[in-house]
């Protein structure tokens, strides 16, 4: 016996235990309840736990659901069915919008006069009319049976006047025991199944490819104009959005669309596909994607893409789109939606996932019936109570939902605003999607979904069968006829090279020589559109067709720019020739340039070396530099390329040096006949630097790429032949005796007017003093000359001035 069921019984008057004992005929009732007690108390523990012992009996219990009508087993079915416990007057509201039984609707009532949500009165949508209750009604009297039997009970929160327990009129909350619900569950199986996977995906009434078209006409028309602009706020310009909607052929009014929020389809379509990953934004422009593999899939998987990527991510945000509803502060068009409008999304499917498919659902009675199983749509109970979850503060959303008269009850607002967003995501997203269809020419609003969408809405695998290939003819006149069935997959590459004429049943294109360059332009080759067009056409390619594609192609690769390409260069052409004729092989490259070049596929760069170590041959694996080496600072980690000797010349540390660094280098070199080396010379460093290049660079480059970096004597030289020093290359020879004193005591001694007469010049003119010995002034004047100081010039006896027996030479001019 459960212990809430033993709770339940302790707040039921004891008139009413005495009552239920009585009409299930249980003989043992006049020992229960003693003469003395008030039956208008609750029960005590005592007498509840021997009342429980009958009333929730397993058998006894068995019985009496035998005995019910047919009204009666269906509402106690769906008490259990949303958990033992509902309002009654929503569940009033359920049964007479879904017309079971005994409380069908009236057809002769208007539609305003029907009860349901969502009731459209002068083009507003209204809070709907609960019935009211009947003491003779069917709905009540079933409930008052139920209440008698012992079946349900009413909840705490209902308060009672005298002996009114059993009446079916109150407007509170009806519980079944738990007890009895294990059993109903049991034995009326109302476990839930889930429904078999579809055999096959039929599309039988193409609502799903005409979405998908959609999405390919979306996305082409960004794909061709390449211009529609976005505004600060993240939405279309206008221009942009009035040149999609002519495209799109969606029907509006040209003085209303002035938002792309205005169209919320035309919205939903593009930020799916950008959640799809085909458009995207950059620098405020709309860009498309690589989208063949995506419509190259099965109509089937596509679509379930689409409909995950809806229902599991927070790119569209359902409440923004109440229709009769004011939400306070305003919202952004495009604010993500919260994590529980997702939650709510899988609540609402996996209820429609309970209605049988292939069949007319009501609207009205659907929303009522969410409302029984999930009551805390939208505004879990955490945030605050029931009658202020519309109000700022009290819901996680942080606005305040008003009607366009005033404030919302809390009856009223789940209709409105629970059962509002219930309507905009079945109407909405998943009508637009084809998983949903309306039928608004019926009395009320209904809906259906095929077994194709409850396979794609469930996590079930997709059956592999899909539409048969396109098929297509290719005329002389350069048409191009799509028979029906069209992929998408196929218009995608048809529209890379060729002009769209018309899309209805079958495509027609058209193959233009500007269509064709600008493909090419684009990176296309007659190869591809040739691989496109063959496989798919019903016979040969007309023999001027195919010329004419190769023509076009030669007239625009006369000049060509590539970018980021990847180039293999053999020295004997039967390299090339052997991997071209190897159909494995030849899939690693792209197209023979010359004998000896040709395009690698980049994504193979590995592939192709590893090809040539087999080959035992050693690759040398260049990258060209993102700037010109020669004035790049800091230059780029490498390996050392040669050792640079005393005479200029530059010897090669390996066979095959890197092709970049050798063609900065030959630009300030010449080749050496003799060996067959580049050298630097005079002659070669002067013309670098007559075409701009600085002799810092050279430097800085030689001691980067050389080994042991530059030699001295040879950077002496290398300044002395590009004026690398800042001052006039002069030398000169002291031979006289130098005071060496402190600057303050020499000005001090120049004021001793005898003193000052026997000092001579000071040597203050921006050179440095070195000691040389006497005996080294010889080697170290033949060195000068070899680093390239030419020409000593000897002091003349009338320059020579005798002091101390000393004579004093200045000279040794460098002259070129």
């Amino acid at each position: 016996m459960d212990q809430n069921d033993l709770e339940l019984l302790q707040t039921v008057p004891l008139y009413h235990l005495q009552a239920v004992l009585k009409a299930r005929r249980i003989s043992a009732a006049p020992h229960v309840f003693s003469a003395t007690s008030d039956l208008s108390a609750p029960a005590s523990t005592p007498v509840v736990l021997e009342a429980a012992h009958y009333l929730l009996d397993t058998s006894s219990l068995g019985d009496v659901l035998q005995e019910l009508s047919e009204l009666e087993i269906l509402l106690l079915r769906e008490l259990v069915s949303c958990g033992g416990r509902a309002n009654s007057r929503d569940l009033a509201l359920y049964f007479h919008s879904s017309g079971l039984p005994g409380v069908e609707k009236k057809e002769e009532l208007a539609v305003s006069e029907l009860p349901g949500p969502a009731v459209i009165t002068d083009g507003v949508s209204q809070p709907p009319r609960y019935p009211p209750a009947h003491p003779h009604g069917p709905f009540e009297l079933a409930v008052r049976h139920l209440l008698l039997l012992g079946l349900v009970f009413w909840g705490r929160q209902t308060h009672f006047v005298g002996r009114d327990y059993s009446s079916g009129m109150h407007d509170g909350v009806l519980i079944v025991p738990q007890t009895l619900v294990n059993i109903v569950r049991r034995r009326w199986q109302l476990e839930q199944v889930p429904a078999p996977p579809a055999t096959t995906i039929v599309d039988e009434d193409g609502r799903l490819q005409a979405f998908q078209r959609t999405l390919y006409f979306y996305w082409s028309f960004v794909d061709a104009h390449r211009n529609l602009s976005l505004v600060n706020n993240g939405l279309l310009s206008r221009t942009s959005l009035r040149q999609v909607a002519d495209f799109m052929d969606l029907p509006f009014e040209q003085d209303q669309l002035r938002l792309e929020s205005d169209h919320p389809q035309l919205l939903f379509i593009r930020l799916l596909l950008m959640q799809l990953g085909l458009l995207s934004v950059r620098r405020g422009m709309l860009v498309p994607e690589a989208a063949e593999a995506f419509f190259d899939l099965p109509l089937a998987e596509r679509t379930r893409r689409c409909y995950h990527a809806y229902i599991d991510t927070t790119f569209w945000n359902d409440l923004i789109n109440l229709s009769d509803i004011n939400i306070r502060p305003t919202p952004d068009p495009l604010l993500p939606a919260h994590e529980e409008i997702v939650r709510a999304r899988h609540q609402v499917v996996e209820r429609m996932l309970c209605e049988a498919p292939t069949e007319w659902h009501d609207l009205a009675a659907f929303i009522a019936r969410v409302k029984l199983h999930v009551p805390y749509l939208l505004f879990p109970r955490r945030y605050g109570l029931r009658a202020e979850r519309y109000s700022q503060g009290s819901n996680p959303y942080g606005w305040d939902f008003r009607l366009r008269r005033g404030w919302l009850t809390h009856r009223e607002g789940w209709h409105m605003v629970e059962g509002g967003f219930i309507r905009t995501l079945l109407s909405g997203p998943l009508q637009w999607m084809g998983l949903v269809q309306f039928a608004p020419e019926m009395l009320a609003p209904s809906f259906a979904f095929s077994t194709t969408a409850v396979a794609i809405m469930q996590d079930v695998p997709l059956p592999s069968t899909e539409l048969p290939a396109s098929r297509l003819i290719v005329q002389p006149n350069f048409d191009v006829v799509v028979r029906a069935p069209v992929s998408e997959g196929l218009l995608v590459r048809l529209d890379r090279f060729a002009e769209r004429v018309s899309l209805e049943h079958i495509a027609q294109y058209h193959l233009s020589k500007s269509s064709v360059m600008r493909a090419v332009q684009h990176g296309a080759r007659v190869e591809m559109i040739l691989s496109v067009l063959e496989p798919a056409s019903d016979g040969p390619i007309p023999q001027n067709v195919r010329y004419s594609l190769e023509e076009w192609e030669r007239q625009v690769r006369r000049i060509e720019i590539w970018p980021r390409a990847t180039l293999i260069e053999v020295e004997d052409s039967a390299l090339l020739d052997r991997f071209f004729a190897d159909p494995e092989r030849r899939t690693l490259f792209q197209r023979r340039l010359t004998p000896v070049l040709a395009e690698v596929v980049p994504e193979q760069l590995l592939a192709v070396q590893q090809l040539l170590w087999e080959d035992d041959s050693l690759p040398a694996l260049s990258t060209a530099p993102a700037h010109e080496l020669l004035t790049t600072a800091p230059l780029p980690p490498h390996d050392p390329q040669w050792i640079l000797h005393e005479d200029g010349r530059l010897e090669p540390i390996y066979a095959v040096l890197d092709f970049y660094v050798l063609a900065e280098v030959v630009r300030f070199c010449e080749e050496d006949q003799t060996a067959g080396w580049l050298r630097l010379t005079s002659q070669s460093l002067r013309r670098a630097l007559n075409e701009g290049i600085t002799l810092e660079h050279i430097l800085g480059f030689l001691q980067h790429y050389c080994r042991e970096g530059i030699p001295g004597s040879l950077l002496i030289r290398l300044k002395l032949w590009g004026g690398g020093y800042t001052q006039a290359q002069q030398i000169y020879i002291e031979h006289a005796p130098l005071l060496r004193l402190p600057t303050d005591v020499l000005q001090d001694l120049r004021a001793d007017q005898e003193v000052a007469a026997l000092l001579g010049a000071e040597i203050v003119d921006g050179h440095s003093l070195v000691h040389v010995s006497t005996q080294n002034l010889p080697r170290i004047l033949t060195l000068l000359q070899q680093r390239g100081f030419m020409t000593i010039s000897t002091p003349s006896p009338e320059q020579e001035v005798q002091k101390d027996g000393q004579s004093s030479y200045r000279g040794a001019r460098h002259t070129n």
